[in-house]
């Protein structure tokens, strides 16, 4: 399921696909052991010839981001107390669900806590040699409102624990919820987004700031040590893959391997140049392999151009709503219309739209702008913009006053190529609804821990890393999957052909891959699913 609110990265349509039993080695899922270090001092004689020099000691670099030390030393600051719960049909026996009382803020382990829910299905073998972790998208989607979705995980893996964890402000753990967001009839885009994205944070309040993945990923791993689960295989999809390289980098010694489907980098630009550049690459593939593109992808990358630029001059008023469709709404119905339309219904409507009959454009703009009607406690839209604003790269000096800030971002935003978003102009793409930009411009500037804070421009660890592509995903494209790829040293990249955003569903190869890789994790080829495309 796709929710768009803010065109977050999420995980698209089911885990429908059954995978035979897979089998790995046992493994020591102990814990490490915290030890005690006691230092004795002994007393040495003050020189007294003025020669000898005196020493010094350089002060250590402040921390300025989580790091697998500090996490370790937050983790064993705090106690957190485990309960178990009725799991109200949510899941069958034996099936575990509870709730862990973690610390809201975890530098201060004795202030004010939340209850996280987790469910735990134990391995069917009932001998597990390890446990599997799944992280969903968003960031803001409930992974208990999709549990039914996971059974092949579980039903593939009958030697595996699989933790299920509703993250914080998520679903059962407390859904975040801002009314301006909540009650909102249509999605903002624009001026409009920046506007509605500061009244969301006010409307949270200063307790938007213990909502980061660094703390998530805390909150999950105090679980599965006090559950006594053994080390952990993780697979993300989405913005669950943002979790799980967090993950993999402030837990290295305790994670078995991890599977990042839909790769969302860590390392970004703040600008979502990513996917502006990626529409031509994957209109090329998609009329080539389906040869509906009859006066070639030239063509329609020409007629887009030419959309675009009409609508930059003249926007269009919507009917029934009160947002006009854009260049930046252009460009967001194309992201996603080229990797989900029929190729033939999405090469005529550019062409129509570029003859002056927007009819079929306007319908599928406004699909994005009216919401599908979705409980917080499904998808939490107030949960996506505080993780986005409080963890995700921006292009503007966050401790700034707002005035500041826009100056800043407009002065880098002109100081970028013409062409820096493709066939887009930059005022255009920046004005779409996507997570990346001016989004968080009015959020307040994020009062979080360094130990709470994203670990990046760090060596990644040696742990065994599959990320996962499809070459026509325009929601996390492949020039970003290959970034990830390249920073963790022990990784492989495995392309499907024809898979768009989270390949898992649709893939028969990605999904048998993935399964392995989670019992064993040993790294496939990287050109194993090549020869395997998804039919059109």
């Amino acid at each position: 399921m796709q929710h768009r609110r803010n065109i977050p990265r999420v995980l698209v349509g089911a885990l429908t696909i059954a995978l035979a039993a897979c089998t790995s080695d046992a493994v020591d899922g102990t814990p490490p052991s915290t030890t005690t270090t006691t230092t004795t001092t002994t007393a040495v004689p003050v020189p007294t010839t003025e020669s000898v020099p005196v020493p010094t000691t350089e002060p250590e670099p402040e921390q300025t981001m989580a790091t697998p030390e500090s996490s370790e030393r937050l983790l064993g600051g705090a106690e957190v107390a485990l309960a178990t719960i009725a799991c109200d049909k949510l899941a069958a026996a034996p099936a575990i669900c509870g709730t862990a009382s973690v610390p809201a803020d975890w530098t201060k382990p004795n202030a004010a806590t939340i209850d996280v829910f987790y469910v735990l299905i134990p391995a069917a073998s009932g001998a597990p040699t390890g446990t599997v972790v799944p992280f969903m998208g968003g960031p803001g989607e409930s992974i208990t409102a999709q549990i039914g979705r996971l059974a092949p995980l579980s039903d593939g893996l009958p030697n595996s624990d699989m933790l299920i964890v509703d993250v914080r402000g998520a679903g059962r753990s407390g859904a975040l919820t801002c009314a301006v967001l909540d009650d909102a009839s249509e999605r903002p885009v624009g001026s409009r987004q920046v506007e509605d994205t500061a009244r969301c944070a006010e409307q949270i309040g200063a307790r938007r700031n213990h909502y980061t993945t660094v703390a998530s990923v805390l909150d999950i791993e105090s679980i599965r040590r006090g559950l006594g689960l053994e080390r952990p295989s993780l697979v993300g999809f989405s913005y669950g893959t943002f979790m799980a390289q967090t993950y993999t980098t402030l837990f290295p010694d305790d994670v078995r391997g991890a599977v990042l489907d839909g790769a969302f980098p860590i390392e970004q630009n703040g600008w979502g140049t990513d996917i502006p550049t990626s529409i031509e690459p994957v209109l090329e593939l998609r009329c080539e392999r389906t040869g509906a593109c009859p006066n070639g992808a030239a063509s329609v990358a020409a007629s887009i151009r030419t959309v675009a630029a009409s609508l930059s001059e003249t926007p269009v008023v919507l009917p029934g709503v009160e947002q006009e469709l854009t260049e930046g709404m252009f460009a967001n119905v194309i992201q996603f219309s080229i990797q989900d339309s029929a190729m033939e219904s999405f090469v005529e409507m550019v062409a129509a739209a570029a003859r002056g009959d927007l009819r079929h454009l306007e319908e599928a703009a406004l699909a994005l702008v009216v919401p599908v009607p979705l409980e917080p406690t499904v998808y939490s839209p107030a949960l996506f913009n505080a993780i986005a604003c409080n963890d995700y790269a921006v292009q503007f000096d966050v401790d700034d006053e707002a005035s500041v800030r826009r100056i800043d971002f407009e002065h880098r935003l002109d100081e970028l190529p013409d062409d820096e978003f493709d066939m887009f102009s930059k005022r255009g793409w920046i004005g779409s609804g996507s997570d990346e930009g001016d989004m968080c411009l009015a959020w307040p500037a994020p009062d979080v821990p360094p130990e709470m804070r994203i670990p990046r421009s760090v060596q990644r660890p040696d742990v065994p890393v599959l990320v996962v592509n499809g070459d026509i995903d325009m929601q996390t494209p492949l020039s970003g999957a290959r970034r990830v790829a390249a920073a963790f040293p022990n990784s492989v990249l495995l392309v499907v052909p024809n898979a768009g955003h989270v390949a898992l569903p649709v893939s028969e190869c990605a999904a048998r891959i993935e399964f392995a890789f989670l019992a064993d994790p040993v790294l496939p080829d990287g050109d194993a699913c090549l020869d395997q495309a998804v039919p059109e």
